[in-house]
């Protein structure tokens, strides 16, 4: 009974023994997983002062830990890339399997991370694309396996470093081509610039001036490249500023014409006005690249004289009597729809029209892309020669753009009336609101009896 007695209080203090040691191992596993758990949420932070306090001081410096999670250089291409992958990365800490003889504890911890080589990354052609692929991509998956040390009076993990380098892997790819940012800043690719089309940076009557710039060919090696901006300054005053420009090749032109300016920006010639003229290049997080000065020194010019050609009364029947005046005019017009208009049935011919005709109108068909305003008067003559035009008062004025079609565009250079006498009209167009550059000219006659007697 004695042994048997003996036998069980044995068992029962090898059992206490065993719970009390399950018990601290228990312990030492969750310490182990706690410590992970923390670490791994500053990992994920990336705070490089916390991250410090898991390293030993000889283990690595503060500069050198910063350097793995923020490295120095990056450009906002970069920087905003890495916060996207940076944003994506969730950790799951596995349970510790503890080895009391040595007091150290083995945690895997898993990183889930999105892939930022995926097929739909590595075919982004702009910044946005790159960020949503990364952030619709499928995730990565990154195992580390750590060791805590449990010999102290804390737990330390010994090789944090093999955790943070896994992490932050990403930060070491941006100056590679394949992932297709371009790094540094641009003003780094610019090789020259000058402007186009001006001796000695002298523009004289000009509707435009403009810079080209050339960036070094490697440039073109990227897929994600900042955009540019400019802005154009006559005097101290900015006049124009751009929207951000894509760079498509290592060579692009930068203008300011009259269009950009508005008619505030001509003078009475329908030029730009004279000044002292500074086109300042950006990228578009506003880094220099090149600053371009130029005068524009106008001189003064003479009107057209106002010229028609006599015809008989049978060619303004048979034939579209007009002249281009202006070759740049001319290649956007669509001659073979061009010609006077009749609105009201009362057209006797080519270009003549009946007493009874309230509306004198030549169309002229142009490129859709076509905006440029012109100018317009209509001349009345008693016979074909319009002796003294050059003296006469016009009987009708205008401007107008071209109104827009299915097809095409249109000048309708209307001349409306409720009195249009027999006789010949001079259609006069210019390009400058000074109407002293003539561009295209047009003639058509009216006839006394009306359209229903010409044609009845």
């Amino acid at each position: 009974m004695r042994k048997f007695t003996t036998f069980l209080i044995s068992i029962l203090l090898v059992s206490c023994m065993m719970l009390q040691l399950c018990g601290c191992n228990r312990n030492r596993a969750d310490e182990a997983y706690n410590l992970c758990t923390l670490f791994c949420e500053d990992v994920k932070n990336g705070n490089p002062d916390k991250l410090m306090t898991y390293f030993n001081g000889s283990d690595i410096t503060s500069q050198e830990l910063n350097e793995i999670i923020n490295p120095s250089g990056l450009n906002s291409e970069e920087a905003s890339v890495a916060a996207c992958i940076k944003e994506s990365v969730k950790y799951k800490v596995q349970e510790p399997v503890y080895d009391y003889k040595a007091k150290t504890a083995t945690v895997y911890i898993s990183w889930e991370q999105a892939d930022y080589n995926s097929e739909a990354a590595n075919a982004s052609k702009t910044l946005t694309e790159l960020k949503t692929a990364i952030i619709t991509a499928p995730t990565n998956i990154i195992t580390v396996c750590v060791t805590v040390d449990l010999n102290g009076e804390a737990p330390k993990i010994v090789n944090p470093k093999d955790v943070i380098d896994a992490v932050y892997a990403y930060n070491s790819v941006y100056s590679s081509v394949d992932f297709g940012i371009m790094p540094g800043i641009l003003s780094d690719f610019y090789k020259d610039g000058d402007w186009v089309m001006a001796t000695k940076g002298v523009y004289t009557n000009t509707k435009e001036i403009g810079v080209r710039l050339g960036f070094k060919k490697e440039l073109m090696d990227y897929r994600i490249i900042p955009g540019l901006i400019y802005t154009v300054a006559l005097g101290d005053k900015v006049i124009y500023t751009s929207d951000v420009i894509s760079l498509k090749n290592n060579s692009i032109k930068l203008t300011l014409d009259s269009e950009m300016t508005g008619p505030e920006g001509l003078n009475e010639d329908g030029f730009l006005k004279d000044g002292k003229y500074t086109i300042m290049v950006f990228d578009e997080h506003s880094n220099d690249i090149a600053v371009f000065t130029c005068d524009i020194k106008n001189e003064e010019i003479e009107k057209d004289v106002i010229e028609f050609e006599e015809y008989s009364d049978d060619h303004y029947l048979t034939e579209a009597v007009y002249e281009f005046k202006d070759d740049d005019l001319k290649s956007k017009t669509i001659v073979n729809k061009s010609g006077w208009w009749d609105y009201d049935g009362t057209s006797v011919g080519k270009s003549a029209f009946g007493s009874d005709t309230a509306v004198l109108g030549f169309s002229l068909a142009v490129n859709q892309d076509n905006d440029t305003e012109l100018y317009y008067e209509y001349y009345f003559s008693e016979d074909a020669e319009f002796s003294d035009i050059n003296e006469m008062k016009p009987v009708y004025q205008m401007s107008c753009k071209p109104s827009k079609y299915k097809d095409q565009s249109c000048y309708d250079l209307d001349y409306p009336s409720t009195n249009i006498k027999p006789g010949f009209y001079g259609l006069v167009v210019y390009g400058d609101s000074s109407k002293k550059h003539i561009v295209f000219i047009a003639a058509c006659m009216v006839v006394e009896e009306s359209s229903y007697e010409a044609t009845g």
